[in-house]
């Protein structure tokens, strides 16, 4: 079987690599191997053998950590859904679910409250 395994965050920076260029390091990946080993029975345990894969990827993130999730105010039918973090794939479906509903009819999910993420409260900010 396989093991999804994801790390602990550096901090935020604005990024300047293009998709294929993150840098792999070997001291994280080694962080995240013994944190999982210890947590799973060893090397014994969920990963006992080297992983086949390592690979890093950046955590798309807003200046205030909530997502962005709206229409963009000013451009009438161009949504965005963004910024989740390490959230995204936990948050995905209701996400989707949320934005086809505010896409399709104007309005959220009875389940989620968009207005917290709307993409226009960085409209004044100082970023």
């Amino acid at each position: 079987g396989n093991v999804y395994c994801t790390g602990f965050p550096d901090p935020a920076i604005c990024v300047s690599e293009h998709p294929g260029q993150e840098e792999v390091r070997d001291e994280a990946i080694e962080k995240i191997v013994t944190a999982v080993r210890a947590a799973s029975g060893g090397i014994n345990g969920a990963l006992g053998k080297e992983p086949e894969l390592k690979q890093s990827c950046y955590l798309p993130t807003t200046p205030d950590g909530l997502p962005m999730m709206g229409e963009i105010q000013g451009k009438k039918g161009c949504y965005v859904a963004a910024g989740h973090g390490c959230w995204g794939i936990l948050l995905g479906p209701g996400t989707g679910e949320t934005m086809a509903s505010l896409i399709a009819t104007g309005k959220s999910t009875s389940f989620v409250n968009v207005s917290p993420f709307r993409p226009d409260r960085f409209n004044r900010m100082q970023l």
